[in-house]
């Protein structure tokens, strides 16, 4: 008898149950890698299903939570201007959003946040849609959408730095950290007069960098000149032009902070365009640290935002919310990764 049954196929969460001797419940949790099921237990099921070759049925599953094992992903159009949808870091993120939700067993709708959709939770979650919401979005857009979501107790998680006293949950980077580091490597090398090339003035996370710009200064005993601080949008095209004009509002510039690669490549450009070079006349650091930046002539000194991190918990904290769970936020820090643009390598 007892040889019968260890044969009998494993077909349903309930067969795997009762060989397991738990609930359905917790064989599902534990497929799902829910941390309501201890480590132990999910390792013991996930054992035994490897074991009897039992695999759970998606679309089955989904139906009877009434979800759609998909994530909506919704970028603003800018960052703060531009397009989102072309933007190397913006689709480096996505990438990692992408793949950490694949792991998990999502799949990943892709959406722009026009100005004229007012309702979030109605358009993504309670059309069936997505079971819940990635946003990436420019200040004013987070403002407006966090606080109607929030209310109506949707799950979802922004991309971003916090905000003083948020109810919800966000994953960014330290960005204060990375413009003061940034600065303080530059004035390390000697480099007398800094400017800044800003993705715009009312961006959050350039407002932090600005922050840390203007701290590493002060603590060397310098004052921000505001005709060393120059604003554009977040394209080479832009980068090339705010450098061009930082350039004649202060000719005596020896290094640059560029908040974004993006912006460093066109603003590089435009240092050659004017005879000078990089880094022997004027130093570039970008931020970012996007795939191409090693590759520019010369490489990109940069910031690294920790992208891959970033999109597992963006993903693992939406997950949890959709179980039901809580989630808190994180702020993770940055790196700066040394290359030829700063003059270090020269010393």
């Amino acid at each position: 008898m007892s040889s019968a049954k260890a044969a009998s196929p494993v077909r349903t969460l309930a067969d795997l149950a009762a060989l397991a001797g738990v609930s359905a419940s917790t064989v599902s949790r534990a497929l799902s890698d829910s941390p309501l099921v201890n480590a132990e237990t999910r390792a013991q099921i996930k054992a035994l299903a490897a074991a009897h070759n039992f695999q759970v049925h998606l679309g089955a599953q989904s139906l009877r939570r009434q979800r759609t094992q998909t994530l909506a992903v919704v970028m603003t159009a800018e960052r703060p201007a531009g397009n989102a949808m072309t933007d190397p870091f913006l689709l480096e993120l996505l990438g990692e959003i992408a793949s950490a939700a694949t792991q998990r067993g999502y799949d990943v709708l892709l959406a722009d946040a026009r100005s004229d959709l007012r309702d979030w939770n109605a358009h993504f979650l309670r059309s069936g849609r997505a079971d819940g919401i990635v946003m990436v979005a420019r200040l004013s857009e987070r403002t407006r959408q966090t606080d109607a979501l929030h209310a109506a107790g949707a799950p979802f998680v922004v991309w971003g730095p916090p905000l003083p006293d948020q109810p919800y949950c966000s994953v960014g980077s330290d960005d204060f950290s990375g413009g003061k580091m940034a600065t303080q490597h530059l004035i390390r090398l000697g480099r007398q007069r800094i400017g800044f090339l800003g993705a715009g003035s009312d961006c959050l996370e350039v407002l932090l960098r600005f922050d840390g710009y203007r701290t590493a200064l002060g603590e060397a005993g310098r004052s921000v000149r505001m005709e060393d601080v120059a604003y554009a949008t977040s394209t080479s095209q832009a980068g090339f032009e705010a450098m061009r004009r930082l350039l004649v509002q202060a000719p005596d510039l020896d290094a640059v902070f560029v908040n974004s690669d993006v912006m460093a490549i066109g603003a590089i450009e435009a240092i050659h365009a004017a005879g000078r070079n990089v880094p022997q006349d004027i130093a570039v650091v970008g931020y970012d640290d996007i795939s191409v930046a090693t590759y520019l002539r010369p490489p990109l000194t940069t910031v690294r935002q920790r992208l891959h991190e970033a999109g597992r918990l963006l993903v693992e904290r939406l997950h949890a919310q959709i179980e039901g769970e809580s989630a808190a936020s994180v702020m993770l820090p940055v790196d700066l990764i040394v290359r030829a643009s700063c003059g270090a390598l020269l010393r």
